[in-house]
C-alpha cells in the first residue's frame, strides 16, 4: 500500500473514532422520539437551548462570526439551517424547501438564511464542509451548496473525498480553484466546523437538518427538527411577522 495512502486512512479513522461517541449519542436521542408529545417536549427543550444563546444565534452575530448567508441584512427574520452535506434530508430540504423560501420570503427581503455546519455523519461531512466554507470566501457557497446536494451520495463512501470536492468546486463559475485549493489543503477552517458542531450541540440538537427560525434579533426562536415542507415553515414565518 502506498505510504501517504495509508497515512490518509489512518487519519480518517482517528477523526471517525473522535465522533463515535457524539453522533451514538445524538442518534439515540433521534430514535428514542417515538411520539408526538415525545417530540413536542424535544422541541421544547431545543426552544429553552436557544432561548439562552440568543445573542450568540442574532442574524448579526452569526454573519460576524464568518457564516455563510443569503438575503439582505435588514431582513426581520432569520432562518438557520443546522445541516450536514451527506444528510439525505438535508439534501430534500436543499431541492424543494430551500428554493421555495429564496423565492417567497428572502428575495423579497422578509427573510435571510443562515448556514451551520452540523456534521455529524463521519469525517467526510468535516471534509465538506471546510471546502463549502473555502467557497465562501470568494462568495460562491451557496453555488457549491447546491452542487453537493445535487451530487450527494451515500455517506462516506467516497462521493465527498478531497479529489471530489475539489472537482465540484472547479465546476463554479468565476472561482479561483488555486485560492480554494490552498484554502482547503491547508484545513483553515478546521476549528470553524468544530465550533459550529460544538454549537450545535451546546444547543440541544440532535440531528439534520435542524432549523431555527427567529427574528433577527435571536428572539422568538421556533425549531423545525426535520426536513418540513414548506407550508410548516410558512406558518412559522408568517407567525414571526405578524402576517397571521
Amino acid at each position: 500500500m502506498d505510504m501517504n495512502r495509508g497515512h490518509d486512512i489512518a487519519e480518517k479513522i482517528k477523526v471517525l473514532a473522535s465522533f463515535v461517541v457524539v453522533i451514538t449519542a445524538i442518534y439515540v436521542g433521534v430514535l428514542s422520539i417515538s411520539s408526538p408529545n415525545q417530540m413536542n417536549a424535544a422541541m421544547i427543550r431545543l426552544s429553552a437551548n436557544t432561548a439562552n444563546n440568543n445573542n450568540k444565534i442574532s442574524f448579526h452575530n452569526l454573519v460576524l462570526g464568518g457564516s455563510p448567508f443569503l438575503g439582505k441584512f435588514s431582513a426581520p427574520v432569520t432562518i438557520v439551517e443546522f445541516g450536514d452535506f451527506q444528510c439525505d434530508r438535508c439534501a430534500r430540504f436543499a431541492k424543494y424547501t430551500e428554493p421555495q423560501l429564496n423565492q417567497t420570503y428572502i428575495q423579497t427581503g422578509t427573510a435571510n438564511l443562515v448556514f451551520k455546519y452540523f456534521p455529524i455523519y463521519g469525517p467526510d461531512s468535516i471534509s465538506a464542509a471546510m471546502a463549502a466554507q473555502c467557497t465562501n470566501d470568494q462568495g460562491k457557497f451557496w453555488k457549491y451548496y447546491d452542487i453537493l446536494f445535487k451530487d450527494q451520495g451515500p455517506p462516506n463512501f467516497g462521493w465527498a473525498s478531497k479529489e471530489n470536492l475539489k472537482k465540484f468546486a472547479s465546476q463554479i463559475p468565476g472561482i479561483d480553484i488555486q485560492k480554494f485549493n490552498s484554502c482547503f489543503d491547508s484545513q483553515k477552517y478546521l476549528s470553524f466546523v468544530q465550533k459550529d458542531f460544538a454549537f450545535a450541540t451546546s444547543l440541544g440538537l440532535q440531528g439534520t437538518p435542524t432549523i431555527v427560525i427567529e427574528k433577527s434579533d435571536g428572539s422568538s426562536s421556533q425549531i423545525l427538527p426535520g426536513a418540513y415542507p414548506f407550508p410548516s415553515f410558512k406558518a412559522i414565518i408568517d407567525k414571526v411577522t405578524g402576517s397571521v
